[in-house]
C-alpha cells in the first residue's frame, strides 16, 4: 500500500517539513492521488478527528504537522493489527505541546504490569537465597498442612500492623522446625507482599552470608557487606544455626547485626531448625575457643527482643512436592 511505502521515509524527516516532503516524493512518483487518499484516511480516523475537533486545531497546524498525525495513524493501526511498532509495549496518543501536535507513547497494560513486577523484584534483596523466593506468594501457601497455620496467621498480622504503622516498632518472628516445612517460603511470600506495597526487604541465607564475610576479609569489604544487611528496613536471617560458628562470626558479625537492629528497633525475622533454647545451648555456646555461656546468653537476649518464637511442623515438602 502507498501508506507502507512512505512509513520509513517519514521517520527520516523532521516534523516541520514532513508533510511537504511527502507531497514532493509522491509527486515524483506520480502518486499525488495516493497522497490525497492517505490524507483523507488519516483525517477521517475517528480518534484523530475527535482530537482535532476537541482542541480546535487550525488548518495551518494540521498541514504543518500532518506527518505527526500520520505517525499516530500508522502506529495505531499496526498496534491494533498485532504488527511490530516502533515502541514495543507502548501505545501512541496525541497531544498539543507548544502549539505543535505531538505523539506521546504510553506503556500498555502488560508493560505497566511488567514494570511493576520488575520494581517489586528490585525491592527484595537476596543473599544466597533459593530461586523460589521470586515466585513465592502468600496466596499459594498451603494452610491444609498441620503445624503451619499459626505461623501464617502471625505473618499476616505482622504485615497488616506494619503497613498501618510503619514508624512504630513491630516485633518479628523466629520460625523454627524441621527441614522443608515451608519456613523459607513463608518468609519469601512475606517479602514479596511487602515489595508489592513498596517496602524493601532483605533475605539472607545466613550460612552463605558468613562464608561471604570470611572471603570479604581479603578485599577489605567486611564493613560494607555488614552495613548493607544490618540497616535493612526489614531483615530475614534464614537458616540461622546451620553456619559453621566461630567466635568472630558470633560476636563480630551476628552480634553486630543484632545489636544495631535492637538499638534501632528494626524488624528482624529468623528461620532455623533449632528452637531458641537449642540455638543458644547447642550452637552459640561453643566455638573453637571453648564454651562461652555469657556471650551466648547475651546474643539470645537480643534475638528474643527482636522476635517471638513460633514452632512449625509438618512433612518435608521438598520431598513430597
Amino acid at each position: 500500500m502507498a501508506e507502507d511505502l512512505f512509513s520509513d521515509k517519514i521517520k527520516a524527516r523532521g516534523q516541520m517539513n514532513m508533510s511537504q516532503a511527502l507531497r514532493e516524493k509522491m509527486s515524483e512518483l506520480n502518486l499525488n492521488g495516493a497522497f490525497e487518499e492517505i490524507k483523507q484516511k488519516v483525517l477521517n480516523d475517528s480518534t484523530i478527528h475527535a482530537f482535532l475537533q476537541e482542541n480546535q486545531v487550525p488548518q495551518t497546524i494540521i498541514d504543518r504537522d500532518f506527518a505527526v498525525l500520520y505517525e499516530y495513524y500508522n502506529q495505531q493501526n499496526k498496534a491494533q493489527a498485532g504488527e511490530n511498532v516502533v515502541h514495543q509495549g507502548y501505545r501512541p496518543s496525541l497531544a498539543i505541546s507548544a502549539d505543535q501536535i505531538v505523539v506521546l507513547y504510553q506503556p500498555d497494560e502488560q508493560t505497566v504490569t511488567n514494570q511493576k513486577l520488575k520494581a517489586q523484584a528490585q525491592l527484595v534483596q537476596a543473599i544466597g537465597m533459593p530461586k523460589l523466593i521470586e515466585r513465592a506468594k502468600l496466596a499459594d501457601y498451603d494452610l491444609n498442612a498441620g503445624g503451619r497455620q499459626a505461623a501464617f496467621t502471625m505473618v499476616a498480622s505482622f504485615i497488616t500492623e506494619y503497613l498501618a504503622k510503619p514508624k512504630e516498632y513491630h516485633r518479628a518472628l523466629y520460625l523454627h522446625g524441621s527441614y522443608g516445612i515451608g519456613k523459607t517460603y513463608l518468609m519469601a511470600g512475606m517479602a514479596n507482599q511487602f515489595a508489592s506495597a513498596g517496602i524493601p526487604v532483605t533475605l539472607v541465607h545466613f550460612p552463605t552470608f558468613t562464608n561471604e564475610m570470611k572471603n570479604a576479609i581479603e578485599n577489605n569489604k567486611v564493613a560494607e557487606k555488614l552495613d548493607a544487611v544490618k540497616i535493612a528496613p526489614i531483615l530475614v536471617l534464614d537458616d540461622i544455626g546451620a553456619e559453621s560458628m566461630s567466635a568472630w562470626i558470633r560476636d563480630d558479625i551476628l552480634g553486630v547485626i543484632l545489636e544495631y537492629r535492637m538499638q534501632n528497633e528494626l524488624p528482624t525475622f529468623f528461620t532455623s531448625n533449632f528452637s531458641m533454647d537449642q540455638l543458644e545451648h547447642e550452637h552459640l555456646l561453643t566455638t573453637r575457643d571453648g564454651q562461652e555461656p555469657v556471650k551466648a546468653e547475651r546474643l539470645m537476649q537480643r534475638i528474643k527482643y527482636l522476635a517471638k518464637e513460633v514452632m512449625m511442623s509438618g512433612s518435608n515438602r521438598r520431598l513430597t512436592d
